[in-house]
Formats: C-alpha cells, sequence, structure tokens
C-alpha cells in the first residue's frame, strides 16, 4: 500500500500532501536541525517561511504519489504563492493537514473522536478489573 495523501483547502482550492519517505529527507535538508512539528507552532516569519516551502514538498509528494497511482493530476501548492496569498485561516487549514499527512506517514490513523469519555466509569472499570 502507498502513502495516503490528505486534502487541504487553501484559497478555496483542493491540494493533496503526503509525507513520503522522499518528503521527509526533503524537509530534513530544507530544515536542517529543525523538526517540522516544532516549526510548524513557531509563529514567527521565519516559521511561516518554513511551513510554506515543507507545504510544497509534501505537496509535490502527493502530487508524484498520485500520479504513479494513475489519479488524475492535481495542483501542486506554490511555497511563493502561498506566502504572499495565505489567510490566517488558510494557514491553520494547512498545518492540520501537514499534520495529518505527517501521522500517516508514520502508520498512524488520527481518530476524530467526538463521544464524550466518562471519567468515572473509566475508573470503575479498571478497578473491577
Amino acid at each position: 500500500m502507498f502513502a495516503k495523501t490528505v486534502t487541504a483547502t487553501i484559497r478555496d482550492r483542493k491540494y493533496h500532501l503526503a509525507y513520503t519517505a522522499k518528503a521527509m529527507f526533503e524537509l530534513m535538508d530544507l530544515l536542517g536541525d529543525k523538526e517540522l512539528m516544532r516549526v510548524m507552532i513557531d509563529n514567527s516569519p521565519e516559521g511561516y517561511r518554513d511551513i510554506c516551502q515543507a507545504a510544497e514538498i509534501m505537496s509535490r509528494a502527493a502530487e508524484e504519489l498520485r500520479r504513479y497511482e494513475g489519479q488524475d493530476a492535481g495542483e501542486i501548492l506554490s511555497a511563493d504563492e502561498l506566502m504572499i496569498s495565505a489567510r490566517p485561516v488558510d494557514l491553520l487549514e494547512l498545518k492540520t493537514a501537514m499534520t495529518q499527512a505527517v501521522a500517516y506517514g508514520y502508520g498512524r490513523e488520527i481518530e476524530n473522536k467526538t463521544e464524550e469519555i466518562d471519567l468515572g466509569l473509566a475508573e470503575l472499570q479498571k478497578k473491577t478489573e
């Protein structure tokens, strides 16, 4: 099975992102000693530039993967275009999609748990086991 792609809607256009081994090594070259997840919480101009460049790498990886799988080609997210035109809400969408793509790249499914957990019941079940 191939890496899974994640869809992000930026400026009302859909882009695909993937965290493949190739993307991982390109990101390591780009970021040097900085970890991608730390860069994503860095709210500085330098951090924003790094996020945009990382997003372009992950977008390119997703499109290469999609073409290899025989899917229709999509548009590659441009770091320069992001730097100029992204809205704060786009940045939030991008960070969420990038995080999900990294999780998928490492073989982790992100569950969206919306059900409430009864902590008292959970504690009682632990005691009775």
